[in-house]
């Protein structure tokens, strides 16, 4: 007999062996006993939580004439046959490869057949989220008023796509993450069975990578299993080996380097992972989790223990490189470590994203990324520009000369807020550049796009929002372009950019102190035409590489 995977051959085959619906089951069996049998069902979840599997045992339940407390009982002649091929009381439908109107047509046609076995037909359409309009159409009517021998089960991973007319009209189960205790259990029992012994350590780390899914575990375990070797345990280093990860101690140490900015210590370490065969993609995921357990075990103390299901000796390592980096600087390596994995999904520079990212937490220069510019009240009267740096505009000129009072005129004349905003903004930049910088040099294009995305959040938070997406590259002194990629989804943000180019542009004059023109486009992020030190400088500097 061919082999069967673990998740198809410990299906639960009853509503008691489901494993954490706890709430739907009860549900669904009081219907049965009831005979309160619905017309249309949606189940609605994440894959591998067991949308399909209820379905199924369902289906079985309300055909089955000795069901037991709502299960069926698995031994009658309908339950032995109803899944057999041939027998078409229960059609399963796959909706992604089955999407068209005419399917859903010929649905239409055959429900006016009564069910040659039990009481009920029943249709399962998988991935209804995948129909067609059309489709969705021709399905409605059907669904409203269906004969009384038939019941529709709908499940789908995005109920947000379903239309309104289709949801009204079903009985809607949300089924549940499942927790990650409940998986380990279950892969206990698993294990019992096939006789297989592994540590609880790699049990757990297991249940963790399903991410909620029992047949996400399930399936890592029915590879992990071949590890054994003469009946030992399977040990946690060797789940570790086999999925190309990093123990979680090492990940918390990593992350005291980076509190520490240490970047020797730091870069030696992923060298050492690197060498083990460590993915630096799934590094950075490690990463990001353990810097989110820090930031819990500092927020909630012991009470962290119960919220992430982790020991003692777990929470005082928590404790301990939360301690050293503080809140403050715990957000800031959460902030870059996120924008990293953003950046990963345009390219597939895995181990240079991973590398600078934590060069660029260890810089000493690194501050909270979002603070606000400080300057001193006398700032805006004081401040001049160096003889050698490019003059103003004589408007900027005229500006700078007057009272404070009236130092907002080249933004608003009566915003005041928004005029603050910006003479801070102005000095700020200012600031950054050196006093020394040759004629025609250009400002620090991030620090340029920090300010303008500050003041614009103050006047339009949307406006703010949209032009945050795009990425802002300097061709010359006076002419900066704003990018957005095609194929990041920002095209909404570009339109509504181009519309406020004009005061895009005036507003990044008034903190340069010249005037810029700015050329707002879209653009192809074709990493293929790039040579290495470009792509390095698109991720690094978060600046795309954009050829004329």
């Amino acid at each position: 007999m061919a082999y069967m995977a673990l998740y198809r051959k410990y299906r639960p085959q009853s509503f008691d062996a489901v494993v954490g619906q706890e709430v739907t089951i009860r549900i669904l069996k009081n219907q049965i006993t009831s005979g309160r049998i619905g017309h249309a069902y949606l189940l609605t979840g994440i894959r591998g939580t067991g949308k399909t599997t209820i379905a199924k045992i369902f289906a079985r339940a309300i055909n089955c004439p000795n069901n037991q407390d709502g299960n069926p009982c698995n031994t009658c002649e309908i339950c032995r046959e109803i899944e057999q091929p041939g027998v078409m009381d229960i059609i399963e439908i796959d909706a992604a490869s089955n999407r068209g109107v005419d399917e859903i047509r010929d649905i239409r046609e055959k429900v006016k057949y009564p069910p040659t076995l039990g009481r009920y037909k029943v249709y399962i359409i998988d991935e209804v989220h995948m129909l067609t309009r059309e489709a969705f159409n021709a399905l409605l009517k059907t669904l409203e008023e269906p004969p009384a021998h038939v019941v529709f089960i709908l499940a789908t991973t995005e109920p947000n796509k379903l239309p309104m007319t289709i949801l009204s009209r079903c009985q809607r189960f949300d089924i549940r993450p499942i927790s990650q205790e409940a998986i380990v259990a279950r892969m206990g029992e698993i294990l019992a069975d096939l006789d297989v012994q592994i540590e609880p350590e790699a049990l757990q780390f297991i249940a963790a990578r399903g991410d909620h899914s029992m047949r996400d575990a399930l399936s890592i375990l029915d590879q992990v299993i071949d590890l054994q070797e003469d009946g030992q345990p399977i040990t946690y280093s060797q789940v570790l080996d086999f999925l190309g990860m990093a123990d979680q101690q090492t990940i918390r140490q990593l992350i005291t380097h980076i509190a520490q900015r240490d970047a020797s210590s730091a870069l030696t370490l992923l060298k050492t992972l690197k060498e083990r065969g460590r993915d630096a993609a799934l590094i950075l995921d490690q990463m990001i989790d353990a810097v989110h357990q820090a930031l819990i075990v500092q927020t909630t103390g012991e009470s962290a223990m119960a919220i992430l299901g982790i020991g003692q000796g777990d929470f005082e390592s928590l404790q301990s490189a939360a301690q050293l980096a503080g809140s403050g600087r715990l957000f800031e390596i959460m902030d870059v470590l996120i924008d990293a994995k953003e950046k990963l999904k345009y390219n597939d520079m895995a181990e240079i994203v991973l590398e600078m990212t934590v060069l660029k937490l260890c810089s000493e220069g690194a501050a909270p990324a979002m603070e606000a510019p400080q300057v001193r009240n006398s700032a805006p009267k004081t401040q001049r520009p160096a003889q050698s740096a490019p003059r103003p505009q004589p408007e900027l000129a005229r500006s700078a000369a007057q009272p404070p009072a009236r130092s907002a005129a080249p933004i608003s004349d009566t915003r005041d807020g928004q005029a603050d905003a910006v003479q801070k903004a102005q000095a700020a930049v200012q600031r950054e550049n050196t006093a020394t910088a040759p004629k025609g040099a250009g400002v620090d294009v991030q620090a340029l796009k920090k300010k303008m995305t500050a003041v614009l959040k103050k006047k339009a938070p949307l406006d703010g929002k949209m032009f945050e997406k795009g990425r802002l590259i300097q061709k010359d002194a006076a002419h900066y372009d704003l990018c957005f990629f095609e194929d990041s989804g920002d095209q909404m943000a570009c339109d509504r950019c181009t519309r406020s180019q004009a005061k895009l542009e005036k507003l990044a004059s008034d903190i340069v102190g010249r005037k810029i023109q700015l050329k707002i486009k879209s653009v192809k992020k074709n990493f293929s035409d790039m040579t290495l030190a470009e792509k390095t400088a698109a991720i690094v500097g978060n600046v795309p590489v954009v050829r004329k």
